[in-house]
């Protein structure tokens, strides 16, 4: 995260907005999906536009909008980072990756 507030390239700003413009198609793909996105709109009182909307402010974004959401919104030594998976086998390794000592969150 530290190097991602570093700044990003036009050619990685450009991969970025690709994916999230070209994952649209997928996110409403099924009709289960469809509904979904209905009733969020409905929820939030989004216009029937919204999706483009939301295309056009990716599609205007530039590397100094980015850098400002970047800065605004990462703050590596405030953040928690949520791993999932076998305490068993899982919890001593990550005591030796450097982010301080893991919490064990049961359910």
């Amino acid at each position: 995260m530290e190097k991602y507030l570093n700044g990003i390239n036009e050619n990685d700003l450009q991969f970025i907005k690709n994916c999230m413009i070209l994952s649209n198609a997928l996110r409403f793909e099924t009709n289960g999906a469809l509904v979904e996105m209905l009733s969020t709109m409905s929820k939030y009182g989004l216009p029937d536009d919204y999706i483009k909307e939301e295309e056009n402010v990716i599609k205007n974004m530039t590397i100094e909008d980015h850098k400002a959401i970047t800065d605004k919104y990462i703050v590596p030594d405030k953040m928690f980072y949520v791993i999932v998976g076998d305490a068993a086998s899982q919890l001593k390794p990550l005591e030796k990756i450097g982010f301080g000592k893991p919490i064990l969150v049961k359910q």
